[in-house]
């Protein structure tokens, strides 16, 4: 699932032509970025080492005040980042890649904010599914390294979408893929296979996130294969010490810089601006077959801002009924739903003024012979 080579797809069809004008616009990432792209991507893992529980929220007493669970919720920060650093619970690594990781990131904050700005349309939703599954929030980065938050990356490998999902991986996660949609561009459908896919490997990797991480870059079971040839050689069996592929030993490194950027951006000379820690987009469902320029129009957006939420569909006519539902920006949300329902409404007259019509036609007359 490398996306070392990550690009923008192209094809002679129109909407992919939108797609590449798309993908340009979103992502200087590949070429000038193709050391971010190199970044290979993580392999997502599990929890902050602990199954996720679900707690009963006591009932407000008068003699107790407010409720605790309460306060928690309205103590959360107003900035994402804010929220995210809360969230790190993975160890640190240090050391001389780490720090090559940095200085590549530091020389050029242009490239780091221009990402992070195009992270503003998914991040929130990913942070809300990961801390929902109990991850830590550095694995709400990982997309900065595996596809520059560009859900229209692919590699040469064919490694696709933010989570850089190879095609067997994707077909294992049930991320359908077909020539009107590829659910591993889907941000929804694709985050929520990688938390599956992470947690997976957190098991796999005896709750080793680092060594998880290496997995997802390289594949579970070579890391497992060079586990077991350390403990053949009685070294240990840590992710420091194992033996990889140089892809791989900067992978977790990486990862590693940008959570050390966003943890105190200005000590790299980076500017993170505020990023309001609430939803941008709401999915909403319908089995309405819609081309995607009139589900646009409903929306009352360009087409390019919809495929930026909706970058999964590969035909202009792929109908909506292929996935859950559509990608609607919060503002647009109720435009949209009024929209819809006129036109469905208006749709169902039509057929069955046509069909009346038809019903209502005198049959030909038959030739006698």
């Amino acid at each position: 699932m490398s996306p070392q080579s990550s690009s923008p797809k192209s094809s002679s069809c129109p909407l992919r032509h939108s797609r590449l004008a798309l993908a340009l616009a979103m992502a200087w990432q590949v070429g000038a970025t193709s050391n971010v792209s190199a970044a290979t991507e993580d392999r997502f893992v599990n929890l902050r080492g602990v199954a996720p529980r679900v707690q009963d929220i006591a009932p407000v007493r008068p003699v107790d005040g407010l409720n605790p669970d309460i306060d928690k919720l309205l103590d959360q920060p107003t900035d994402l980042w804010e929220r995210i650093r809360l969230g790190f619970a993975m160890s640190d690594l240090d050391g001389k890649i780490v720090k090559q990781q940095e200085a590549w990131y530091a020389a050029r904050p242009e490239l780091v904010q221009a990402i992070f700005q195009r992270s503003r349309r998914y991040l929130h939703f990913i942070v809300e599914e990961m801390e929902r599954q109990g991850l830590p929030t550095e694995l709400a980065l990982l997309p900065f390294v595996e596809s520059g938050f560009n859900p229209l990356a692919l590699s040469s490998a064919q490694a696709a979408g933010l989570w850089q999902f190879i095609p067997e991986t994707g077909t294992k996660y049930k991320l359908t893929q077909s020539s009107f949609y590829d659910a591993r561009e889907d941000v929804v459908a694709s985050t929520s296979a990688a938390i599956e896919y992470l947690q997976f490997l957190y098991r796999f990797n005896d709750n080793d996130w680092h060594r998880a991480l290496a997995s997802y870059n390289w594949g579970e079971l070579a890391v497992a294969r060079a586990v077991d040839r350390n403990r053949v050689r009685g070294l240990g069996d840590a992710y420091s010490s194992l033996t990889m592929p140089e892809e791989t030993r900067n992978y977790v490194p990486r990862l590693q810089a940008v959570k050390n950027i966003v943890r105190n951006p200005a000590a790299f000379g980076i500017t993170l601006t505020e990023l309001p820690n609430e939803p941008t987009f709401a999915v909403i469902p319908t089995t309405q077959v819609l081309d995607l320029k009139r589900a646009a129009e409903l929306a009352e957006m360009a087409q390019d801002e919809f495929l930026a939420l909706n970058p999964a569909f590969n035909r202009a006519q792929a109908p909506v009924a292929v996935k859950d539902g559509l990608a609607i920006p919060l503002t647009k949300v109720e435009a949209f739903k009024a929209n819809l329902a006129r036109y469905v409404d208006n749709l169902a007259k039509s057929v069955k003024a046509v069909v009346t019509r038809v019903r209502g036609a005198k049959p030909a007359p038959t030739a006698r012979f």
